[in-house]
């Protein structure tokens, strides 16, 4: 090999090296990038030919006398559905579209290699051909609870158009002009209003509004309420809205027969879209949405509504359960029933089962090789908003380019998108809160994931740990004490330093218990590492101080009636807390020290014949009053769940309590069901006691009967 050659293929190298390491990483991550040799100066952009509003507003605040020419070019043909090709020249940028999406997605993306230009002065040259894998990529408001606010809804629609999204479904629970009781009423003038500037603000960020109906629970098969729905979606038509969907999830009784429904779409699809002709898809939502509460047999509900629901009208599905990673199998199996892509609705990072929790860690399990499975793809978010928007990004990301998705990767560029001034803090924040907890639905997350395995190692001991100095590992002691002290400063800096103040607002509670939860863990560490018992009994109290102000803050902080109070670091760090607290509190009483009694708390466990329902957490809680009282309550399901013959569901008290009253509601009221009490478990009776231990509503009937379990809990004496 020749010196020359040498030094050509060197030069070729350190060049390629270059652009590598100038490249800047759009997000969603392109179909493909082309990196060219060379950079050019950067001044501005000066806009040429005819561009759309939607596209100058996003490219207004770079525009300069002096700048580089951006122009536009029309295609004919496109360059895949919503696609576009962004070409950086040494003397000007050309973009290739076919529709006004497709240039406003380009003008994004060329937003973010101005950002990154500001910063360096130079522009990379490059060819970015580029398009979505999935056809619709949103969110969908569905969860249980408060709905978004209009400024979180504007908010959000700002925040899809910037990253790419297309779809937001309209459907909050708790919106009873969307459900039961008014879906048939129009909305107040005040609330039609606002609805109005949401559509527009939608529209100016390409984003298709869907306004989605919930009429399933009180629905009459007939000519009237069919009249009625197609009343209600020219109400909102005469609103702006041009995209609609219709939810049959979580009823039961009439609502949920399979070819009314598809009767229902078709007669809308036919009436409705059919005729209007700027109305989009027709989405639904069907009343068995998930694997696991699907008839399995053939010729049955998924079956039908395959075979009589039009081919045109999309249908919903959230995987193998209500809450479940998205796979290739479970697609799979859908869609050969349903004779159609499924449009799947993602159920993360909602957190309306667990509202003591916040779900803040990456977004996985999702199949990477299932774009041609699904039709679209939607998350339902947490009732808190900007909270949400780290995993809305990753769902962005996800959507657009499903092979090219890196789940860290991801998830560290959310966060400093949504929080550039206190990203490291928001992370070391997030990572210690990702977890629901033990839920009805099973779904688990990676929490802690540096420092769980020590502190599992450490949970496991802590019964052996009675005499001091007790010999643990110091090196994994450093390593819990590092990152303990981190807890306190992130909680400050973000606290202080964001400018994202709303998002602040939403998570302040969780914040500062997290705050307190770095204090106790460092309090128990100093324990640990005491050299007698005298030493151990300071830091003890220490550790008691800083333990009742995580009580503090949780029995004082948000306090909804299904899952009231605060959590952080529930997988790992606060169990470990929590039961190291107990421990060494017996101990110092054996070894002759005062201390408090502890709160006696209520605890309990539940009872049920019914196998999911077995990881359904018990809660505990307080009826304030003269006299407070302990309450131990089953975690709401907001889903219908179905009671066979002599199934049950219930609580045991496993504290040195006894039962004092229940208090239930269902939806249905059902006869059938019966409360039975028992002070063993082995005989149960219809009445009360004053020993009695144990209750239970009971199905005595020969017939399945379908109820929603609103609220069952027990007061204590």
């Amino acid at each position: 090999m020749t010196i020359q050659l040498r030094f050509l293929i060197l030069l070729f190298v350190t060049l390629c090296l270059c652009i590598k390491s100038q490249a800047q990483q759009i997000y969603p991550i392109p179909q493909k990038t082309i990196l060219k040799v060379g950079r050019i100066p950067y001044q501005g952009i000066q806009l040429k030919g005819k561009v759309g509003t939607h596209v100058s507003s996003v490219l207004a605040s770079y525009v300069e006398k002096a700048g580089i020419p951006v122009r536009f070019k029309k295609l004919k043909k496109a360059i895949g559905k919503e696609g576009y090709e962004l070409q950086v020249h040494s003397k000007f940028i050309l973009i290739n579209y076919a529709t006004e999406r497709d240039a406003f997605y380009a003008a994004q993306s060329l937003k973010q290699l101005l950002d990154d230009a500001k910063r360096t002065s130079f522009l990379q040259k490059q060819t970015i051909q580029d398009f979505p894998d999935v056809a619709f990529r949103g969110t969908v408001e569905g969860f249980y609870g408060e709905p978004w606010s209009f400024e979180d809804r504007v908010a959000q629609l700002r925040f899809y158009g910037e990253w790419k999204m297309n779809t937001y479904l309209y459907g909050p629970k708790d919106d009873p002009y969307h459900s039961s009781p008014s879906w048939r009423e129009p909305y107040p003038l005040d609330e039609a209003k606002r609805l109005q500037d949401l559509v527009r603000i939608a529209t100016e960020n390409e984003v298709d509004f869907y306004w989605a109906i919930h009429p399933g629970k009180d629905i009459k098969w007939n000519e009237v309420d069919s009249l009625a729905v197609l009343h209600k979606f020219d109400l909102m038509y005469n609103l702006g809205v041009r995209h609609f969907a219709v939810f049959f999830d979580d009823i039961s009784g009439e609502g949920t027969k399979a070819e009314k429904q598809a009767g229902l779409l078709n007669y809308l699809q036919k009436e409705f879209v059919d005729k209007k002709h700027d109305v989009g898809a027709l989405i639904m939502c069907p009343t068995e949405y998930n694997k696991l509460w699907s008839n399995l047999e053939p010729n049955t509900y998924l079956d039908i509504l395959g075979d009589q629901l039009d081919k045109r009208v999309e249908i919903m599905w959230t995987g193998n359960s209500v809450i479940h990673d998205i796979t290739k199998e479970g697609q799979v199996w859908v869609n050969n029933r349903i004779k159609r892509p499924s449009f799947v609705w993602w159920n993360f990072p909602v957190s309306d089962y667990v509202r003591n929790h916040l779900l803040l860690g990456p977004v996985y399990g999702l199949d990477k090789d299932i774009k041609s499975d699904m039709s679209g793809f939607v998350t339902n978010p947490m009732d808190k908003a900007e909270a949400s928007k780290v995993a809305v990004f990753s769902v962005a990301d996800y959507s657009w380019n499903t092979k090219a998705f890196d789940s860290k990767a991801s998830w560290l560029r959310a966060i400093h998108e949504v929080l550039p001034d206190v990203e490291a803090s928001y992370a070391l924040f997030s990572k210690h809160n990702t977890d629901p907890g033990p839920s009805y639905h099973q779904y688990r997350r990676v929490e802690s994931e540096d420092i769980s395995p020590i502190l599992d190692s450490l949970l496991a001991k802590t019964p052996q740990l009675t005499d001091f100095p007790i010999e643990l590992s110091p090196f994994n002691l450093a390593l819990l004490r590092t990152e303990f002290s981190k807890f306190a400063p992130a909680v400050h800096d973000i606290l202080n330093n964001s400018k994202n103040q709303n998002l602040v607002t939403e998570i302040k509670p969780w914040l500062l218990h997290f705050e307190s939860l770095g204090h106790a863990s460092l309090a128990l560490l100093d324990l640990l590492a005491a050299n007698d018992d005298q030493h151990a009994y300071a830091h003890f109290l220490k550790l008691q101080t800083e333990r009742n102000k995580l009580v503090d803050i949780d029995k004082n902080n948000n306090r909804n009636p299904y899952q009231p109070g605060i959590v952080t670091g529930s997988r790992h760090i606060l169990p470990w807390v929590e039961k190291s607290y107990f421990h060494f509190a017996q101990l110092f009483r054996e070894k002759g020290f005062s201390v408090p009694d502890a709160i006696d708390q209520a605890i309990g466990k539940v009872l049920t014949s019914l196998a999911p329902l077995k990881a359904l957490p018990v809660l505990n809680d307080v009826i304030a009053g003269n006299k407070p009282q302990p309450v131990l309550k089953l975690s709401p399901l907001l889903e219908v769940i179905k009671l066979s013959p002599q199934d049950f569901i219930g609580l045991e008290i496993t504290s040195p309590q006894f039962l004092k009253e229940v208090h239930l509601d269902i939806v249905p009221k059902q006869e059938v069901l019966k409360l039975e009490y028992s002070e063993d478990g082995k005989i149960w009776s219809p009445k009360k006691t004053s020993q009695s231990k144990m209750v239970r509503l009971i199905n005595l009937s020969d017939h399945v009967v379908d109820i929603k379990l609103q609220k069952f809990e027990i007061v204590l004496q």
